[in-house]
């Protein structure tokens, strides 16, 4: 993932991302990586000054974006531990962080991503590092535990370290999900419609969806539909409803991830998901890779959101008929 990231980092001009990691020596690492790539006068750097990023900071970061660069491709703004922002200085950054500049990428990092303001949050690319030892550790110790549930340990830290707690808890865990692809489309659809909020059901609720889609390249646009309206029955049952269309966000944000890692490059094991790869290798499709990168930018405008003003039924409609489109061309035919 850090070398997609440093790799494709162009991608996100006009963009503010947040890289998040409990280890701050990895986020300062992945930062002076990034920085190699840019001439020094078209940086700028914030850093906490008396334990807080003031107002005058974000007016130097306002004063530093007026112009275009003079020696690289684009600007680069690093606002380190953004958390720390005082309450000033976070009204002033909402605009910026919202439209940068279209030849700047803004990035904060954090280990406490639950500490920003919500506003801040809500525009905010979060990009989740994931963190070596840790996943290396349940890659030399569960092998099998890495390949069928790598969605769940790259992505969501409390998966990985109830796996490397709880072994056996997470072999029930682990034989269940490798009976998903005999079980029918409606018990994978309650798995991953279920808002009990235990561990389990995190392994339970990811891999269902990724089962899920697995089934689409089989079916005609009608069984597909059946499949949305059955997601959909499960609708005065949500109790939080926007917290939902930003899980399946995530999830479809995953997927488009992994084609673009399909369908770029050779770096396969930096799929989110492995139980994936499959999938990808032997499915009949033709990514549209322009859809699948408008559809990363609508996804990311739900992940971001902060208020609940979607029309849950039509923005899952939505989704599933971007995927669609993105992915399956030939079934509109």
């Amino acid at each position: 993932m850090i070398k997609i990231l440093l790799d494709k980092i162009s991608n996100f001009k006009g963009n503010s991302i947040c890289l998040v990691n409990q280890d701050t020596y990895l986020l300062y690492n992945t930062i002076n990586t990034l920085k190699k790539n840019i001439n020094i006068n078209d940086i700028l750097e914030i850093l906490p000054k008396d334990g807080n990023i003031k107002i005058s900071d974000i007016r130097d970061m306002q004063e530093f974006l007026m112009y275009k660069p003079n020696f690289s491709d684009y600007k680069l703004v690093i606002i380190h531990e953004i958390d720390k922002m005082n309450i000033q200085a976070a009204n002033a950054a909402l605009k910026i962080l919202e439209e940068p500049p279209s030849f700047a990428i803004i990035i904060g990092t954090t280990t406490r991503w639950y500490h920003l303001l919500p506003t801040i949050r809500s525009r905010l690319y979060k990009f989740l590092l994931p963190n070596p030892n840790l996943i290396d550790k349940i890659k030399n110790e569960y092998l099998e535990y890495y390949i069928y549930l790598s969605f769940s340990i790259k992505t969501d830290f409390e998966c990985a370290y109830y796996i490397l707690e709880n072994p056996d808890a997470s072999k029930i865990i682990l034989d269940t999900i490798k009976r998903f692809p005999e079980m029918n489309t409606s018990t994978l659809i309650k798995y991953l419609m279920n808002e009990n909020k235990d561990i389990e059901n995190k392994f339970f609720k990811y891999e269902a969806f990724f089962e899920l889609i697995k089934r689409f390249e089989k079916l005609n646009l009608i069984e597909i539909q059946n499949i949305i309206d059955k997601i959909l029955s499960y609708k005065n049952k949500i109790n939080n409803k926007l917290q939902l269309l930003k899980l399946f966000s995530k999830l479809f944000l995953a997927l488009y991830h992994d084609a673009f890692i399909f369908g770029l490059t050779s770096y396969w094991k930096e799929f989110y998901s492995l139980n994936m790869v499959k999938f990808f290798g032997l499915a009949d499709f033709e990514l549209n890779f322009q859809k699948i990168y408008e559809n990363i930018q609508w996804c990311e405008k739900i992940s971001k959101s902060s208020i609940s003003n979607f029309n849950f039924d039509l923005t899952i409609q939505t989704m599933f008929l971007r995927f669609i489109q993105a992915f399956f061309k030939n079934k509109e035919e």
